[in-house]
């Protein structure tokens, strides 16, 4: 499918400001425009009553496979240990919390946060600290956490530029971000496009890159960094963490881009 012309007046791009007015494609009734200069998609207009689509049976899945998504955070926690040791961290989008479990196992004072309230009063009352809303309505205080991680949520964010100086505000400097989203620059999409996995626009307002992310880092505050093949500080398992950072990036088999920050 060829980008064609939206008949609609150009809308400005959330990380890099140009007017946007070429259509990628539409699925289901929603187009999806791409800003040809940072390569930003999203789906326009916006999709209404986000919050409503994380009703409790959104989380089904989740519950089903709890084991695996418990054994897939202690690896990403083992990652991010590489670059910064076990202190607070929160969780945004934590869903029914087990990011924030595993996090608790590696010694991490974790909380979380969650727009669902069904899911984050499931979470709670696993005994996990998590509070309910969206980030920019908590009101944590100025530089209160070392590590922030968001999987599988900045594609879900309204606005992401916003979002991001909200998570530049309660980080330490010096702390870690960790991101986890679907990428819009892997072969999976360009193979596939309106059947790619990730492509859901009713649910899914923006699509990045690797460019994209960048950028959007820069502007926020953040310094993009990737973890050492030999870090500064060893723990058990250190050098199968190593491996498994460098052989994600690069193989880049997955068509979810995980990318890391640092606050400036």
């Amino acid at each position: 499918m060829q980008e064609e012309p939206n008949s609609k007046s150009p809308v400005a791009c959330n990380v890099c400001g140009c007017d946007v007015s070429a259509a990628l494609l539409t699925k289901q009734g929603h187009t999806v425009l791409r800003c040809d200069a940072c390569g930003l998609a999203f789906t326009h207009p916006q999709p209404v009553s986000l919050a409503e689509q994380y009703n409790s049976s959104y989380f089904d899945l989740y519950r089903r496979r709890k084991p695996f998504r418990i054994r897939r955070a202690l690896s990403r926690l083992s990652v991010i240990e590489l670059m910064i040791p076990p202190g607070r961290l929160l969780d945004i989008g934590c869903s029914l919390g087990y990011f924030v479990e595993g996090a608790l196992q590696r010694k991490w004072q974790a909380s979380g946060v969650e727009i669902s309230p069904q899911a984050s009063e499931e979470a709670r009352s696993l005994g996990l600290d998590v509070k309910t809303g969206v980030l920019e309505d908590v009101h944590y205080p100025d530089e209160a956490f070392d590590c922030v991680t968001m999987w599988d949520v900045l594609e879900h964010v309204p606005d992401p530029t916003l979002h991001m100086r909200e998570v530049r505000r309660i980080l330490k400097p010096g702390g870690i971000l960790a991101i986890g989203t679907p990428n819009l620059g892997h072969p999976a999409f360009k193979a596939k496009r309106e059947n790619w996995r990730h492509l859901k626009p009713s649910e899914h307002i923006f699509y990045f890159e690797e460019r994209t992310l960048a950028r959007l880092f820069e502007k926020t505050g953040f310094r993009q960094v990737i973890p050492p093949i030999i870090p500064n500080r060893r723990f058990p398992g250190w050098p199968v963490a190593a491996a498994r950072a460098w052989l994600y990036r690069t193989l880049r088999l997955n068509d979810v881009l995980i990318v890391y920050g640092v606050a400036e």
